[in-house]
C-alpha cells in the first residue's frame, strides 16, 4: 500500500501529470496508470495489478485512470475540445478506501457536481457490487440520463479523513474520469483555484481561525 503523498509531493505528481497527459491518452486509453514526479510506474486495465507492480516497486504513487479519448476535457457524458491554451485541469490527489482496497488516486475537483463521482468500472474495480434487487437512481444531465447508486467511501485529503457519498455509474459512458463534488467534501475544506499556478489549495475548516 502507498503511503498518502504529502502536498508538497501531490504538487510535483500532478505537474508530472498534468505535462504528460496528451502522452498518456495517446498511450494508455482506457487503463489504469500508477505514477509519481519522477514518472510511470505502472499500466494495466486491471487495478489489481497495477496495484501489485505499483507496491513492489517501493515508490510513492498514485493511481490515475486515463480516459478513452484524446484531445478532450469530459464533463459526463458531455465532451468539449479543449480551445483553451492553458491546457491544465483541476486534478487533486485523493486517498480513496473501500474495506481491503485502498488506492491513492486522482479525482477532478469539480465545484458543479452536487456528488463525487466514479465509473462504472472503477467502482467495480474498487470491489463495490450492487445488493439483491437494489433499485438504481437516474441523474438528469445536460446529455441525457445516467443510472447510478449511492456508496460512501472513506477518504484522506491531505491526511484529513471524510466519509462521503460517491455516485457510482451503471453503465459505461466514456467518462471514466473521476469527479470531486462539493457532498460533504465542500463543508470540510476551504478550496481555492488558482489556475495561473496551476495549484489547488485545500485548507481544513476546523484548522481556520
Amino acid at each position: 500500500m502507498s503511503r498518502i503523498p504529502s502536498p508538497e509531493e501531490s504538487q510535483q505528481m500532478l505537474k508530472w501529470l498534468n505535462l504528460n497527459r496528451k502522452i498518456l491518452l495517446d498511450l494508455y486509453r482506457n487503463q489504469y496508470i500508477a505514477y509519481n514526479a519522477n514518472g510511470l510506474i505502472a499500466h494495466s486495465e486491471n487495478l489489481q495489478e497495477v496495484l501489485k507492480l505499483a507496491n513492489a516497486s517501493k515508490q510513492i504513487f498514485a493511481i490515475y485512470l486515463v480516459p478513452r479519448r484524446t484531445a478532450s476535457v469530459q464533463i459526463l457524458p458531455i465532451r468539449f475540445r479543449t480551445v483553451a491554451r492553458h491546457d491544465w485541469q483541476p486534478n487533486y490527489h485523493v486517498y480513496l478506501k473501500h474495506r481491503n482496497i485502498e488506492i491513492s488516486t486522482t479525482m477532478l475537483v469539480d465545484s458543479g457536481a452536487e456528488l463525487s463521482l466514479i465509473s462504472f468500472k472503477v467502482g467495480q474495480d474498487l470491489g463495490y457490487a450492487l445488493a439483491d434487487a437494489e433499485s438504481t437512481l437516474l441523474a438528469e444531465t445536460i446529455g441525457g440520463r445516467v443510472e447510478y447508486v449511492l456508496r460512501n467511501v472513506e477518504m484522506t485529503i491531505d491526511g484529513h479523513n471524510l466519509i462521503a457519498p460517491v455516485a457510482w455509474l451503471q453503465s459505461n459512458t466514456g467518462g471514466e474520469q473521476l469527479l470531486l463534488g462539493r457532498e460533504v467534501v465542500f463543508d470540510k475544506f476551504n478550496i481555492e483555484f488558482r489556475p495561473a499556478d496551476e495549484q489547488i489549495i485545500f485548507t481544513w475548516r476546523k484548522d481556520l481561525i
